[in-house]
């Protein structure tokens, strides 16, 4: 079992817990300041990250770098929506704003590494963030939504060699 543990392994299942426990908590307490979870749930992703990803190689700087902005972004937008009139119809779409930023963000990442695997992960992070705009049902769900496909999008990378 110890073999399958890998450094990436541990990686992205740290991020799989993320998203699920972040999802789930927007999901049950829709309020502003679930951003401050997210922001810690972040930093805890980021930890196995910081410490498995030897910065030394120009790819893994860019896989870093490349999150890094990603999340940033996407999480400074989640704060603004909240304090900016212009951009609070966000709010009713933030869980498919994030996964659509999070299946864009996969798809950059498939240009360094593990690209199959990135791209279906992207894909079904795409789909499912399509999917409450098509069907407006699940606006309600999005959260639940997001929790799926972003757990799935990260556990889809677990059988990496």
């Amino acid at each position: 079992m110890k073999r399958f543990w890998t450094k990436p392994r541990i990686v992205f299942f740290t991020w799989a817990l993320v998203e699920l426990t972040g999802w789930l908590a927007t999901h049950y307490w829709p309020d502003p300041r679930v951003n401050w979870i997210w922001l810690v749930l972040t930093i805890i992703g980021f930890i196995p990250m910081a410490l498995y990803m030897p910065l030394r190689s120009a790819k893994l700087r860019k896989i870093m770098l490349l999150w890094i902005i990603a999340l940033g972004s996407g999480m400074i937008i989640s704060f603004l929506v909240f304090m900016v009139p212009q951009i609070m119809w966000l709010i009713s779409y933030l869980g498919v704003f994030w996964l659509l930023l999070m299946g864009a963000a996969f798809l950059v990442n498939a240009r360094w590494w593990t690209p199959r695997l990135f791209i279906l992960g992207g894909a079904v992070q795409i789909v499912a963030g399509l999917l409450p705009i098509f069907v407006p049902a699940l606006l309600y769900y999005q959260y639940i939504v997001a929790a799926v496909a972003g757990t799935g999008g990260m556990l889809i990378l677990l059988p990496n060699k």
